[in-house]
């Protein structure tokens, strides 16, 4: 007996054809993918980004954008290979097929499809996506608080600097983390650190993200349409993790504070830079008294309580 796909399996079909949308849709549907359906590359496109889509079955010749062009793009923006791509044609010209293999196409099938063939294909791609994803996992993941590693992290920062300047870095360092090694034992210092790294990632906005630097430091990329509402997302992360507590295998409570640097992005520092001033401003809420946030900006003015602009 053949199996079905597993609930979180994303196919995105797409092809100018409303009927050869829905014949695919349908057959896929019936075996437990979860289907998403575009006209055409550049709506296509649109859906890519905004899920997470494992299998991508696209036409080769459509309008506005092709399936050429949309395999070129998606494999640009899919560095860790997490999603398969099938093309679909009746054209049998070898080397338009080289041009698709050569714009990223994992495989091709040949119109009018053999639906058993486009299954068969789907749950092969699925098993590499599966490999591809795991092994993603491993090389961008920090081991002890699953959140980025510094690699990854930087990489996303970059590209987020490319993509758009509207947005804020924190810097994060927990107070007196080697205190907490020596009164409690390093074991609950790891346990320290995953429950601060699991409170920031409940508190990620949409579009942002999160790394760990390296010990105790962690950094947190904000989408900043609203440089206010960014800070009052941080400042109450600095307050859920004063009132947190944490207790050792032994029953022992204990807590700990964070502080913070925050430099929202200007637009014309680089992603160095910009780390950099957050640096200076953790610097400062370190030197001042920690379990503080201290924002890049000019005038020195107290805000509130343990809150000050640079």
């Amino acid at each position: 007996m053949e199996s079905s796909a597993t609930m979180e399996s994303s196919v995105l079909v797409v092809d100018d054809s409303s009927v050869v949308r829905k014949i695919i849709k349908d057959h896929l549907e019936g075996h437990g993918y979860r289907v998403l359906m575009a006209r055409d590359g550049a709506e296509a496109l649109d859906l890519y980004r905004a899920d997470d889509i494992h299998i991508l079955i696209t036409d080769l010749e459509m309008p506005r954008m092709d399936g050429l062009e949309l395999c070129w793009l998606v494999r640009a923006e899919d560095e860790q290979h997490r999603t398969f791509c099938i093309l679909m044609t009746a054209d049998d010209d070898i080397q338009r097929r080289i041009e698709a293999f050569d714009a990223g196409a994992d495989e091709f099938l040949t119109k009018p499809i053999d639906m058993p063939m486009l299954r068969a294909r789907v749950r092969a791609g699925e098993r590499i996506t599966r490999t591809h994803r795991l092994m993603s996992e491993m090389l961008n993941t920090d081991y002890l608080t699953g959140v980025l590693n510094r690699r990854r992290f930087m990489e996303r920062l970059e590209q987020q600097h490319r993509l758009s300047r509207n947005f804020a870095v924190a810097l994060f360092d927990i107070d007196h983390f080697k205190r907490i090694n020596d009164t409690y034992g390093h074991s609950n210092g790891d346990m320290a650190l995953k429950r601060f790294a699991a409170t920031c990632a409940a508190r990620v906005p949409p579009g942002g993200f999160l790394g760990r630097l390296g010990g105790e430091e962690f950094c947190m990329v904000l989408p900043a349409p609203d440089v206010e509402a960014t800070i009052a997302l941080v400042e109450d992360l600095r307050l859920a993790t004063s009132a947190m507590t944490a207790t050792t295998a032994d029953g022992v409570d204990f807590s700990f504070t964070v502080s913070v640097g925050m430099c929202p992005a200007d637009g014309t520092e680089s992603p160095a830079d910009l780390l950099a001033r957050a640096d200076e401003s953790l610097y400062f809420a370190k030197n001042s008294g920690r379990n503080r946030t201290v924002v890049c900006g000019t005038g020195g003015v107290v805000v509130k309580a343990r809150f000050y602009v640079m």
